[in-house]
């Protein structure tokens, strides 16, 4: 058997980088499988939702919706940096 080059690299913490992922996820989910409207995805999730989902995603509707209802723009926002980020990939 002939040994196998390896190439290595230090450790890097991805734990914010994760919830940096899955919030992202989690906006582009509202935007396209709820049209933005955080009611119906609260609403989803209560009915449908796992364990897991309601503990957390349905938190982070909620903040959705809050944020949304202080900020009318907010809503556009999250729009155009979606829009943006996915140019760039």
């Amino acid at each position: 058997m002939q040994a196998m080059a390896v190439e290595t690299y230090d450790w890097i913490d991805t734990t914010n980088l994760s919830a940096l992922v899955a919030n992202f996820a989690r906006v582009h989910m509202l935007l396209s499988m709820f049209d933005g409207d955080p009611r119906k995805w609260i609403e989803f999730l209560e009915w449908n939702g796992t364990d897991e989902e309601r503990r957390r995603d349905l938190p982070f509707a909620e903040d959705l919706k809050r944020r949304i209802a202080e900020d009318p723009e907010y809503l556009d926002r999250l729009r155009h940096l979606v829009r943006d980020f996915s140019t760039l990939v």
